[in-house]
């Protein structure tokens, strides 16, 4: 299973860039603002100068023995509220936080593709689609600016908040989207008890996270019980599942494991597994980040 820098991922429609990685860091290119976060898998060499690396305006390093938290220094004073970014249409802020994030994965950019595909070949279908772990919401302005019905959960209200400007930001205010801040598993029970059914369902559980009052998640102990919650709130007839993670110990194999599984009910439709990446445009290289699964109903001629 092959990449390369230029294939499928939409380096001409994104304000954004891996400039180089190696020496388990990458050096990425957010808009006009260049950083240097860490990459522990870039285990090679790096192919740009270290001139080049010191053009970064930030560097986020892990707190030493750590592989988690950590802090970032900064050479230069950025945008207090943050700044703009497009993806094609989808306008996002960027803003580095605490934990080494800026506001978007980019490796999502397949996916955010596939989610607008899907729901073109729909023709407008109003489709009821669930985010669950949405974070800012890049597959939830990919999918409203579809046609689609969203609701966006996650059990952050900053990054609920910072979803909705992301929307605003966008274009799409007036769009159908509902934003749920609340623990992902009590909700979609909720969801079940109340009869609620989604057509499509985005899902990319972390590792480890809290629910606002403290409910603890850990991927390895709660994924069984997560795919039941999941498996009662879908359709009868579904139209398309994602399934991502970052979390090691995981595989592409592993998702669609659990896919296969727990949902769909019935046999039909395309499975589609892999490795999520970002192109290295320095080397040439693809930098491997996390997995995917995703699984779209057969059409009426394929059944």
């Amino acid at each position: 299973m092959g990449h390369s820098p230029s294939e499928n991922y939409p380096l001409d429609q994104f304000d954004y860039k891996l400039l180089d990685t190696g020496a388990f860091q990458k050096l990425e290119q957010f808009g006009p603002h260049r950083f240097i976060r860490p990459a522990p898998q870039a285990i090679w060499p790096k192919s740009l100068s270290p001139d080049e690396w010191k053009k970064a305006e930030g560097e986020y390093k892990y707190f030493k023995g750590k592989e988690t938290g950590g802090e970032w220094k900064f050479s230069t004073q950025l945008p207090k509220d943050g700044w703009k970014i497009q993806f094609r249409h989808l306008v996002f802020k960027i803003q580095p936080t605490g934990f080494g994030h800026i506001g978007i994965f980019p490796e999502q950019a397949l996916n955010w593709l596939w989610i607008m595909d899907q729901l073109k070949q729909l023709n407008g279908t109003k489709i009821q689609v669930l985010n669950v772990f949405g974070y800012t919401g890049a597959s939830t302005l990919a999918a409203a600016s579809a046609g689609a019905h969203v609701t966006h959960i996650d059990a952050s209200k900053a990054s609920v908040t910072w979803a909705k400007n992301n929307l605003e930001l966008s274009g799409l205010g007036d769009k159908p989207v509902r934003w749920i801040v609340d623990d992902a598993m009590k909700y979609m029970q909720r969801e079940h008890r109340r009869g609620k059914k989604y057509d499509a369902i985005i899902m990319d559980p972390p590792s480890f996270g809290r629910g606002p009052n403290g409910e603890v998640w850990k991927i390895e102990n709660k994924l069984s019980e997560f795919m039941e919650a999941c498996q009662n709130i879908l359709s009868d007839s579904p139209a398309f599942l994602l399934f991502t993670t970052h979390s090691p110990g995981f595989s592409a194999l592993t998702l669609e494991n659990m896919m296969r599984t727990y949902l769909p009910s019935h046999k039909t439709g395309t499975f589609e597994t892999g490795e999520m990446f970002i192109p290295d445009l320095s080397s040439g290289l693809s930098l491997p980040n996390g997995f995917f699964v995703r699984w779209r109903a057969a059409a009426s001629s394929e059944q």
